[in-house]
Parts: structure tokens; sequence; C-alpha cells
């Protein structure tokens, strides 16, 4: 697509229009840096170039496969190109998580086959094929957007512990999980010192807990920090309400931070 003017130029507007996107969309890229405008007019109004347009479209294919933003900025961070390197680990990161979601798609495609036929052979709606189809749709909401976070290293090892975890193993966990938020709280709320021997070890048994996800995988230890350091930017819509109380307050993790003397 052609970015044509008589001065090579568009305003913010016409650029919009011809990237296909929307005006707040180039505002908020030019907020994070991903994209900013060549120059501006002397009225102050933003001015994009061809090049800028190309530029687009490049942060738009990752956007599209499932990069977050913070992460594109990064990787076109400084003179605004993304080596081969980083631009090849990126996308093999992200072959992972989109064949995880060609799979999960299958399972929904094989139950909604099996539905078709059961109506069509006249033996009524089987609501358990429904529920696992709402459930599938479900886990891909809420996991998907997390996915990218993580090293295709990462990714893989998640991946082979994911058979250890057992409903038993996650009813568990979770009850281990609120246990140890609501003995934070109850510190925060008593004013305990992060740093004294109660802080200690609560910080001790939150990192066990921790360490029963990553496996003691630093690669995968990274990306879980990566993930919270980029809270602002979680997708609002992305989360249940379930998995939004499954998740620990800023305030729970600058406890444990300063008990290991992070803060």
């Amino acid at each position: 697509m052609k970015v044509e003017n008589r001065d090579g130029m568009l305003r913010i507007q016409e650029f919009a229009k011809a990237a296909n996107v929307t005006v707040r969309t180039l505002h908020h890229y030019d907020r994070l840096g991903l994209l900013s405008p060549s120059a501006r007019s002397a009225n102050g109004y933003r001015l994009y170039r061809e090049e800028d347009l190309a530029q687009l479209e490049r942060i738009l294919v990752l956007r599209y496969v499932g990069v977050p933003l913070r992460q594109i900025a990064e990787m076109f961070a400084g003179d605004g190109k993304a080596t081969e390197a980083g631009l090849a680990r990126t996308l093999a990161q992200q072959r992972i998580v989109l064949r995880e979601k060609r799979k999960a798609i299958e399972r929904v495609l094989i139950s909604v086959e099996q539905a078709i036929k059961k109506l069509e052979a006249g033996e009524g709606p089987d609501w358990l094929l429904y529920q696992f189809i709402l459930k599938e749709i479900h886990m891909q909401e809420k996991t998907d957007w997390a996915k990218g976070y993580y090293s295709e290293e990462a990714l893989a090892a998640v991946e082979e512990r994911k058979p250890m975890w057992s409903p038993e193993l996650q009813a568990k966990t979770t009850t281990d999980w609120q246990q140890i938020y609501a003995d934070v709280e109850s510190a925060l709320d008593r004013k305990v010192e992060p740093t004294s021997e109660e802080g200690k070890a609560l910080a001790a048994r939150w990192m066990k807990l921790v360490e029963g996800f990553t496996g003691g995988n630093p690669e995968v230890m990274k990306g879980l920090n990566k993930m919270y350091a980029d809270r602002a930017n979680w997708p609002s819509g992305g989360m249940d309400a379930e998995m939004q109380k499954s998740l620990p307050k800023p305030e729970y993790m600058a406890f444990v931070r300063a008990a290991q003397g992070k803060a």
C-alpha cells in the first residue's frame, strides 16, 4: 500500500485509514515507543511516511500471532529494527503457542461434530459436550495471553510438566496459594516487618509454591517475572473472575520481595 500525497507524508487520520487501524491505536503505539511519527507539521500534526507503514505492518503481524506489545517494543528498541535472531526466537516461541491453540480448536471441532451428529440423529442435545466446548474456550481465554511472556525453552519446560498436574494436585496447589495469600494479608494487617523471621518464613513458603510451577527452571522463572512486571498491561477481558481471584495482589508480591531483600 502506497502512502501518497503531495509531500510524501500523511497526517495521522489519513495514515490510520491507509493502515486500517484506529487513531487511538497509533497514539498507543507512540506512547509505547513502538511507532512514532516521522515528523510533525508546523501546526503540530503527526506526519507519517511510507516507511512507517512498513514498520506498522511488522508490528501488526507480531501482535496477530500473540506477541505482547511490550515485547514488540523491546524487539524494535534502539534503531527501530528487530534483529533476525531476536525475531526468529520470538516467532519460534509463538509457533508453540499457536500450535497449542490449534490443538485446542481441533478438540472443540471434534466435539462440535459429535454434537451435530447427535442432533441430526434426533438424539437431542448432549449438554456434556457443550460444557466441554465452553471449558476449552474458557481455558484458551485464560492462558493464551500469558504465553507470550515465556521463551520457547520455557514453554517447552511447562509443557513437559503438564502431565504431573493431576486434578488432585491442582486442587491442593490452589488451596495452598489461597492460604499463603491469607497469611500474607494477615501479616500486612498486623504490620509485620517483611525482614522479620515471620516475613522470611512466609517468603520461603511462597517461593516453594512458585517452584512447584517452575520446577526450578530459571527460564520459566524469568518468564513468570516478566509477566508480573507487565501487570499494568494484562488484558482486562483475558481472564475470568475465578482466575482474577487466583492471582496475587501487588501488595502481597511487594511484601515477599521485601522479605527476600529485593524491594
